[in-house]
């Protein structure tokens, strides 16, 4: 039996058809409000939520969408000079706007979309930041959140016929559990080849992400990371502190700063014995072969 896709293809699985639904019911809510309600989705990288909004214009093609990528907005006048009352303001990556821009920007736009006539707004994150959690923040409340669940195991199962579910499930716990990551697993299978391959095959495809988040951390933070992914257990800052030479006083703020940007992670379960790890089983794996 050759590869399958079933019972759907991955193209109407991305959509999340109860995400997709949720959407819907809230635009036929809001068309002709006066103050329509703002929706945020909520989906990390790859988990569809571009293919997701591209779906939303194709089933209202009478509607006036107005998309706008969120990389490119600067401050709130960006996106207050595109739109008018009759629209639907697609913002894509809003993320960028609200890491970018002060409070006092985000209020503009908040006082904005929540005036008599105002854009229907429909934005998507990647993950709830400060911005969407503080209590003092302009988009602390008022957003109806919709969020995009993980594939699971079940999914897979939906997908992939039998032949290939082992050989998914082994290639799947080694990526974030998002549609973009089934898009890539499905084409290493398509292609055919030797399963033994497809750890290779999978990291190929992750490679130049991989060596722009080596690239980018200082020399410090590179030798912690080579010293994390070659040890065959999780380290505690004593046994990183021996592997690498640095002092705590400065081998500290390096773990942070690695924390901080997602990279490494750590199990405090045991008081005084916290160790640390690489958050992403498949970058250690590229990391050991790099550093060999």
């Amino acid at each position: 039996m050759g590869y399958s896709v079933q019972p759907n293809t991955i193209s109407s699985f991305i959509a999340n058809s109860a995400a997709f639904n949720a959407i819907c019911g809230e635009i036929d809510g809001n068309i002709g409000s006066s103050i329509p309600q703002p929706v945020l989705v909520i989906g990390q990288e790859g988990s569809g939520k571009t293919t997701l909004f591209r779906r939303l214009i194709k089933k209202y093609p009478t509607l006036h969408f107005v998309w706008i990528d969120g990389r490119f907005i600067f401050s709130s006048s960006d996106i207050i000079g595109q739109v008018s009352g009759d629209s639907i303001l697609i913002i894509d990556n809003l993320d960028y706007f609200l890491n970018r821009c002060s409070y006092e920007e985000q209020f503009r736009l908040r006082r904005f979309l929540y005036n008599e006539g105002a854009p229907m707004m429909i934005a998507n994150v990647s993950k709830l930041i400060p911005a969407l959690t503080e209590y003092k923040a302009p988009f602390f409340e008022g957003l109806k959140k919709i969020h995009l669940p993980p594939i699971t195991d079940g999914d897979l199962t939906r997908i992939f016929s039998d032949d290939y579910i082992d050989r998914v499930s082994t290639m799947f716990k080694f990526v974030p559990p998002t549609i973009n990551s089934v898009e890539i697993i499905s084409n290493i299978i398509e292609a055919g080849g030797n399963p033994k391959d497809d750890l290779d095959l999978l990291l190929s495809y992750y490679s130049i992400i991989y060596r722009d988040i080596y690239n980018n951390v200082p020399t410090n933070s590179q030798h912690i990371l080579n010293i994390l992914s070659n040890s065959e257990k999780d380290m505690t800052v004593p046994d990183i502190r021996e592997a690498s030479g640095l002092t705590s006083g400065i081998l500290t703020p390096y773990l942070k700063s690695l924390k901080e940007k997602g990279i490494i992670t750590k199990d405090s379960s045991v008081k005084r014995s916290t160790k640390y790890f690489i958050k992403d089983p498949l970058f250690r794996i590229w990391l050991k072969k790099e550093t060999l």
